[in-house]
C-alpha cells in the first residue's frame, strides 16, 4: 500500500510521519483496501484556502478528503487527505490526548471518507464513528 505523508515544513520536526503511515497502512488494511494515497499535514491558512476553492466555505476544517480515481503504478490511487495541525492541536487538547493521537484520528477519517463513508446524516455518522474506534482501538469523542 502506497501511503505518502507530506508535512508543511512549519511542523516538519513536529509530526511523526512513520506513525501516520503506519496508521493509514492499518487504515487500509482494514477496509481491505489495495490502494496508495497522501496525506498532507499543512496549517490552518492553507487548509482554510483548500476548503474555500472545493467547497465555497470561507473557514478553516480539521481535515479535508479528495477522492481521485486512477492509478498508482499496479495500484488504485484512492486520493489526498489534508489535514491542519492546527486544528489538530487544539482538538487534541480540549479531547485531553496528545497531537500524535489527534492526527490519527484524522488521518482515519480522512481514509474513511476517501473509501466512501459519509458523516452527513446521523446515522452515516455513528457508522463512520464506530468504524474509527474499531480501527483506531480505543472509544473517540464526538465533535
Amino acid at each position: 500500500m502506497g501511503v505518502e505523508i507530506r508535512v508543511h515544513a512549519k511542523f516538519a520536526s513536529r509530526v511523526q510521519r512513520a506513525r501516520l503511515a503506519r496508521r493509514a497502512r492499518q487504515t487500509l488494511r482494514a477496509e481491505k483496501a489495495r490502494a496508495a494515497l497522501t496525506l498532507y499535514i499543512t496549517t490552518d491558512a492553507e487548509i482554510r484556502a483548500l476548503n474555500r476553492q472545493f467547497h465555497a466555505t470561507d473557514a478553516p476544517t480539521d481535515v479535508l478528503a479528495f477522492p481521485v480515481e486512477g492509478r498508482y503504478g499496479e495500484r488504485s490511487y484512492l486520493g489526498d487527505i489534508a489535514i491542519s495541525y492546527d486544528r489538530a492541536r487544539v482538538q487534541a487538547r480540549q479531547a485531553g490526548w496528545r497531537i500524535a493521537d489527534e492526527l490519527d484520528l484524522l488521518a482515519v477519517h480522512g481514509i474513511l471518507h476517501l473509501l466512501g463513508y459519509d458523516d452527513a446524516t446521523p446515522r452515516a455518522r455513528a457508522r463512520m464513528w464506530r468504524r474509527q474506534e474499531e480501527i483506531l482501538g480505543r472509544v473517540v469523542g464526538d465533535e
